[in-house]
């Protein structure tokens, strides 16, 4: 199944669009598990993607959904599953909660996320550290927006120099400006920006606020500024195209292994449970190292599942891991 949302130019007719194939191909009316795995893995790619545009263009009101928050409302809705404030719930188990979802969904990239206590406050600080894509926009990439967002940020600081000029002197004076001052001055790149407002999306979905700053009153279940710090100047771009290992001289070549199963998990927190879903079988290795964690298959769901700890999930993590070592 390709190019599943094709016809989609919106956010709304994104959404729409989505909930109409999972009526038709969810498990639970009847459909095809492999199908519905490939449904919601386009899904979550193109949703941050879709709702940095909706939010950059003005049309719209700004929305601060993820691609989970739209599935588990509209899951909930259909009596499929649930989902994310909990008074009860710790900074640390938010912050454990944090870690799954970007290992889940951004597995290319690098986080780090931490806890800090005050006598009076908690913050919960995430950091985009790596990207397997650029970082920043080409200039050749930088729209109209783009270019004066940078002009007022140089004028701000003293280091824009031109009194009036055409494009050919901006361009120059913007390179210039790059070259001399740094990433400051660029501009992060549209998948950047859309995992990073994804991320910030998630974190905050477990907060609750409670501030009005008329009569100095601030009530937060924690504080949070965002995973893009300085303007994603901390971020390094590392490629993460899967690497052969280095024949040694004299060693047999070995014959290329058969694709393992993709994976996708998916987060119970009404029954504290995680769920995987495997685009085909598994090999007998895998599903032996899931037995032997105490995984079981669930044969209405197609989907094997266990209680959602720290345990389970680095041993899900190992299994799957099983397929790419060395024959």
């Amino acid at each position: 199944m390709t190019n599943i949302f094709a016809a989609c130019k919106t956010l709304d007719e994104l959404k729409r669009e989505y909930k109409r194939l999972a009526k038709l191909n969810h498990p639970d009316v009847g459909g095809d598990t492999a199908t519905m795995q490939q449904i919601n893995a386009e899904f979550d790619r193109l949703f941050p993607i879709y709702k940095l545009r909706s939010n950059d263009s003005g049309e719209a009101p700004v929305t601060h959904e993820t691609a989970e928050s739209v599935r588990s409302e509209f899951y909930t809705a259909n009596g499929w599953a649930g989902c994310n404030y909990d008074p009860a719930r710790s900074l640390k188990d938010i912050a454990a909660n944090v870690r799954r979802y970007v290992k889940a969904n951004y597995p290319g990239y690098k986080f780090s996320v931490r806890t800090k206590y005050a006598s009076m406050c908690q913050e919960l600080l995430v950091t985009m550290k790596e990207a397997p894509v650029e970082i920043f926009k080409t200039f050749d990439q930088l729209t109209a927006a783009d270019r004066e967002q940078i002009i007022r940020r140089a004028e701000h600081n003293f280091v824009w120099k031109l009194t009036s000029w055409n494009r050919d002197e901006e361009r120059a004076e913007i390179l210039r400006i790059w070259e001399a001052h740094g990433e400051w001055y660029k501009i992060p790149a549209d998948d950047i920006r859309a995992v990073a407002a994804d991320v910030d999306d998630y974190v905050k979905s477990f907060n609750r606020e409670d501030c009005d700053g008329m009569i100095d009153y601030f009530d937060v279940n924690f504080y949070y500024f965002g995973c893009l710090e300085d303007n994603g100047r901390g971020v390094k771009y590392v490629p993460r195209e899967s690497a052969r290992r280095p024949q040694i001289a004299g060693e047999t070549a070995q014959p290329d292994k058969p694709a393992s199963a993709a994976l996708r998990v998916a987060f119970c927190p009404e029954h504290d449970g995680v769920e995987a879903y495997f685009s085909g079988k598994p090999s007998a290795a895998v599903r032996e190292a899931l037995k032997a964690d105490g995984w079981r298959w669930h044969s209405a769901k197609k989907c094997w599942y266990n209680r959602n700890t720290e345990q389970h999930l680095q041993a899900l993590r190992a299994a799957t891991e099983i397929d790419a070592l060395p024959a």
